[in-house]
């Protein structure tokens, strides 16, 4: 038997997760090697309804029996799955030598209520007449006895928009369910260690928002039902309905909007007014009103209720400083931006002392918090009214911020008494990929990605936590990037594609467009570039995660966006001109970048813009991918094929001159300016012919940073692409410069919308409507691990990797990169000082995940040089047997190549 056992047990990417709606929910697992070129050839997996069912011919669900595959996840395939039934499965594998694996530790997933009859809860709210307030807070509760020992507790809960859900005096959940009515969010929360017998209260603060951007219009409402089981196979159900008290908490509603973008209030509260205890049992609740009932779920508007499978994490950040001015204010500083909320504990509050609060993330000259720079015209500021002794002051809205005056607090406050609750959605392992190199500005912009990335999404990927909290699809696309690769990230991105396709089926059916931002308050809204930049983001997430569901889910959409961009196609051109979309406001026809300052003078003004034909003709071709990873009928995918090269044929003949690229074109003639964007993407996108490609890599490293953080991923891929990896240590690293080593220079801790967020000489407007916290900047991570740590999967969901270290820019770097099948590491130092042993001038080690197979791509031609594997020389042209154990053939190319197994591999070159 192997002594390679699986592990990493996953359902749906989630450890044991509960509450999953997905009847073939994916399970996933991976091995970790005891030797090299170990790989999985065939897999069983057993479903049962108890750990100790889980046995060859005992297991009582299913039984996949034994099937031949090298890939590390199947597609439940057994009989239906029940509402909150509880599965427990395990798996073992046969290796390359046929070898069965032992059986791995159990893992379990659990359903949640699959059909509208499981629902016994009605949704209910504060009694109104109909004319909703722009927001309402309210509180909820019900108490309930317990006889009996008590098995499982489940709670299963939605609200509109948002919710704090409380247990016998203790918050225990928080959830945020930002979406269309006729498509909500629910959450299945495990309560069992929350109840004991006696008495017990259930009670939640809900936040009803209005509509904005990321929020649709809604109405107010709450539905819980909670499930309590028992030892002896009883259970009793308790459900949110008339019984219930409600009452309206302590944020004031004539408060004015902190801007018109989100149609939030300031947060006035007045402590007086919070209800203490009214969360524990025993609290009289008797002046409460009873709640209004809306109907049993479903019921309109809530006609639908999906599992909510991401989750939202909290954390506290204490002061790095506290700062006592002469006027008695405290300006706190975190450290770092962070999107959060502040808390404070006072210990002398006195009753009716107002204490105003000032988030941002800025100091003026006198040390107090700006309310003005860096705020994108937002109003970030709490006011707190306190009540005599001990209070908290805790909002419920994030904001992000890095600094918090607290003007005439009423006493001395100790950082013990102030932190902040930094929010942000749950990520596997927020230090899965890493990156340390000889250059201490890359490394620092690593980091700067890396927290950027963490904290750019809670409930869903955002715009910016400060202004608009809205889920725009280019925005989310590039956080995505570099969320599943730098976290391993895979749920959030897949409820976000879900979430752009059914965009298209609300708005946009037959017109093969998708919103732009969604889910939304004002509704139909699109942007032509970001709909032709689905495709790429839906098949990059598909190479990442092997999630076939979520391209099967997709594909049609990404059909209907092939399409829209072939009704556009000049019959005289072959270019795409005057693409539809974005009409009657800033985005029509494409947008190039955003803001407007990070277009650097791009000439728009033709009919065929340069980005949006190299972007449409990779929506071709994405289809075409699609296609043949989905088996479609082969004339589908000739024809994406076709209409690509054609594409790429007219971009070819119409904007490319000579060794540039134009900006544009029509019918008769054609720009003279020739952009960085316009360079870069057919660059990035492999368009331009193979004797261009070192012209135009020198004309777009030569133009420095002129993209913005939008669209910069496509610049330095463009990098990637023509083998610059100096050039992209030059524009990361320049502090003098656009770019990331200038917003570490100006103190930022977060990356910007736009690089010129202090630039003096820009209107104020400008200035000031521009977030210094928007994670699609963040994508510069990808590429220090892809171009500067060398390590790029390929293939699908990590089968394959090439690991190229750069030949220039680095003296060293190492790092981690994870995949599907597990982590790669790789660690490599060029001979810059006659200090590597033995003479070497290079030399790398690597450890290749089971399961996976790389080409270690050394920085060298086979011209004389001495390549060791583990001491031992090989050659080009050499193959197994006669090679070191796990190398398996050495060519060479442009560089040496060694193809390799699983296992750690040491190199070195003389």
């Amino acid at each position: 038997m192997s002594p390679q056992q699986p592990a990493d047990l996953r359902t749906e990417y989630a450890s044991n997760p509960i509450g999953i709606d997905e009847t073939r929910p994916r399970l996933c697992w991976r091995v970790d090697p005891e030797r090299r070129g170990a790989k999985q050839t065939a897999f069983r997996v057993l479903v049962a309804s108890t750990p100790e069912r889980l046995e060859p011919g005992v297991a009582d669900v299913w039984d996949s029996g034994k099937r031949r595959s090298d890939r590390p996840a199947v597609a439940y395939d057994g009989p239906a799955l029940e509402s909150t039934a509880t599965y427990c499965w395990t798996v073992r594998v046969w290796d390359e030598s046929g070898e069965p694996s032992a059986w791995s530790e159990s893992a379990r997933w659990e359903m949640g209520l699959l059909e509208p009859a499981d629902w016994e809860a009605s949704w209910i709210r504060r009694p109104e007449d109909g004319a909703f307030e722009r927001v309402r807070f309210t509180y909820l509760r019900r108490e309930f006895s317990v006889d009996g020992t008590i098995e499982r507790v489940r709670a299963y809960v939605s609200a509109s928009h948002r919710y704090e859900l409380s247990v016998n005096g203790r918050a225990v959940d928080r959830g945020q369910a930002f979406s269309y009515p006729d498509f909500q969010y629910y959450k299945t929360i495990d309560l069992t260690e929350e109840f004991a017998a006696g008495a017990n209260a259930v009670g939640a603060l809900v936040h009803w928002s209005g509509a904005g951007q990321g929020r649709p219009a809604a109405e107010p409402g709450f539905v819980c039902q909670l499930v309590v089981e028992f030892v002896d196979g009883t259970e009793r159900t308790i459900c949110t309905d008339e019984s219930w008290r409600v009452r309206e908490a302590e944020w004031q509603a004539d408060a004015p909007l902190r801007n018109d973008e989100i149609a939030e209030p300031v947060e006035r509260i007045d402590g007086r007014r919070t209800p203490i205890g009214w969360n524990e049992s025993g609290f009289d609740a008797s002046a409460w009103d009873r709640a209004a009932v809306v109907g049993t779920h479903p019921t309109e508007p809530w006609t639908r209720l999906v599992a909510q499978l991401t989750e939202v994490d909290q954390s506290s950040v204490h002061p790095d400083s506290i700062e006592r001015l002469e006027d008695g204010s405290v300006v706190v500083d975190f450290g770092r931006v962070y999107p959060g909320l502040p808390e404070v504990d006072f210990a002398e509050g006195v009753d009716g002392h107002r204490v105003e609060f000032q988030a941002g993330y800025l100091l003026e000259d006198d040390g107090t918090v700006s309310p003005v720079e860096g705020t994108q015209w937002t109003d970030m500021h709490y006011e707190y009214v306190q009540r005599d002794g001990e209070c908290r002051f805790r909002p419920f809205t994030i904001l992000g911020f890095r600094y918090l005056q607290i003007d005439d607090p009423g006493e001395r406050l100790e950082p013990s008494q102030v932190r902040l609750l930094a929010t942000r959605n749950h990520v596997p392992d927020e230090r899965a990929a890493s990156f340390e190199s000889s250059n201490d500005t890359v490394d620092a912009v690593f980091e700067l990605a890396r927290h950027s990335a963490l904290y750019g999404s809670q409930e869903q990927f955002i715009d910016t936590p400060t202004r608009e909290k809205g889920q725009f699809l280019l925005d989310a696309y590039n956080m995505s990037q570099t969320t599943t690769r730098a976290f391993r990230e895979r749920t959030l991105s897949r409820r976000a594609i879900e979430e752009f396709v059914r965009s298209h089926y609300r708005y946009w059916a037959g017109e093969g467009r998708l919103n732009a931002v969604y889910p939304n308050g004002d509704g139909k809204r699109d942007i032509p570039d970001f709909t032709i930049s689905f495709p790429e983001w839906v098949w990059r997430y598909y190479q990442v995660s092997g999630d076939r569901r979520t391209l099967e889910m997709a594909a049609p959409v990404v059909r209907a966006v092939g399409a829209y961009v072939q009704r556009h196609v000049d019959e005289e051109t072959g270019l795409i001109m005057n693409l539809s979309g974005g009409e009657g406001g800033p985005y029509e026809e494409g947008i190039v970048d955003w803001p407007p300052e990070m277009r650097y003078g791009y000439d728009r003004d033709w009919s065929a813009r340069t980005t949006v034909n190299v972007l449409a003709a990779s929506t071709l071709g994405r289809a075409a991918d699609i296609a043949a990873a989905l088996e479609r009928p082969a004339h589908e995918r000739a024809h994406y094929r076709e209409r690509q090269r054609a594409l790429e044929e007219a971009i070819d003949e119409h904007l490319r001159h000579g060794d540039r690229y134009v900006d544009g074109c029509d019918d008769s003639e054609a720009s003279d300016s020739a952009s960085q964007h316009a360079n870069a993407l057919p660059l990035a996108f492999g368009l331009v012919p193979d004797a261009r490609v070192d012209a135009v890599a020198d004309r777009i490293a030569g133009q420095g940073m002129q993209m913005g953080p939008m669209m910069v991923p496509w610049l330095l891929e463009a990098f990637e692409t023509a083998d610059r990896p100096e050039a992209l240590v030059d524009l990361v690293t320049d502090p003098a410069a656009d770019g990331w080593a200038n917003i570490l220079e100006q103190g930022g801790t977060f990356t910007w919308e736009s690089w010129h967020c202090r630039d003096p000489s820009l209107p104020d407007d400008h200035r000031q409507n521009r977030s210094e916290s928007h994670a699609m900047g963040a994508t510069v991570l990808v590429s220090l691990l892809r171009t500067l740590l060398g390590v790029r999967p390929c293939g699908t969901a990590g089968e394959h990797v090439e690991i190229r270290p750069p030949h220039a820019g680095l003296e060293s770097a190492s790092g981690r990169v994870p995949t599907e099948r597990g982590i790669i590491t790789v660690s490599w130092t060029r001979d810059a000082s006659g200090e590597l042993e033995d003479e070497a001038t290079f030399q790398l080690e690597a450890t290749i995940p089971w399961n996976t197979s790389a080409t270690i791509s050394l920085p060298v031609a086979d011209s004389g040089a001495v390549v060791t594997v583990d001491g031992e020389p090989v050659s080009a042209g050499a193959s197994a047997p006669g090679l070191p154990d796990g190398v398996s053939a050495v060519r060479a190319a442009d560089r040496l190549e060694i193809d390799v197994g699983s296992g750690t591999y040491r190199v070195r070159l003389k």
